[in-house]
């Protein structure tokens, strides 16, 4: 909606040419066909339009508007384009928090990630021989078979897949030994 500095601009040479009498009949008629536009925003643009003609001060009044405007619009975009892309990028963050938990709750079939890489934080042996390691996302696995642990460092690169019928498997990418584990959390 205009301020209301454009619209007495607008109207000002309205208003002198009324006051000038017929000598200005005709800068009057413009305004005049204006005034029968039924909608708002149309009447507003002849209105706008037919000062443009008369009036400099209008036409800069009237371009300095759409400049503003077509400023706007492309902030109004850019934000747009960032929101979608932080939603993005937390809808990803939220399906490698989800992965390994489908038998931690019951859920629908949503978008899932099929394999993710992270970094061992620390690696432990359990009570019976087997290695669970704590990932920098904060995911703790477990092997699932076997009793020989892999040699698992503090640092070490790690990639957990899907494997068949529903399990993972987790490889150590440095020393490329493959087992089979289950997200403890």
């Amino acid at each position: 909606m205009p301020d209301l500095r454009t619209c007495l601009v607008a109207a000002a040479p309205l208003a002198a040419a009324v006051a000038a009498g017929p000598a200005l009949a005709q800068p009057v008629k413009p305004f005049l066909d204006c005034s029968a536009r039924p909608d708002d925003a149309e009447r507003l643009a002849c209105y706008d339009a037919a000062a443009a003609a008369i009036s400099a001060e209008a036409r800069e009044i009237a371009a300095r508007r759409d400049r503003e405007r077509a400023a706007a619009a492309e902030a109004r975009a850019a934000a747009e384009a960032s929101a979608k892309d932080a939603a993005e990028a937390s809808a990803r963050q939220a399906q490698v928090e989800r992965f390994g938990s489908e038998g931690f709750r019951i859920g629908g079939s949503e978008d899932r990630v099929n394999q993710l890489a992270a970094r061992v934080q620390e690696a432990l042996t359990d009570g019976v021989g087997r290695a669970v390691l704590l990932l920098d996302n904060g995911q703790m696995w477990r092997q699932t078979e076997g009793f020989s642990v892999p040699t698992v460092r503090t640092g070490d690169e790690v990639e957990i897949r899907r494997g068949a019928m529903g399990g993972y498997l987790l490889t150590v990418m440095r020393i490329r030994r493959t087992i089979p584990v289950r997200r403890m959390r």
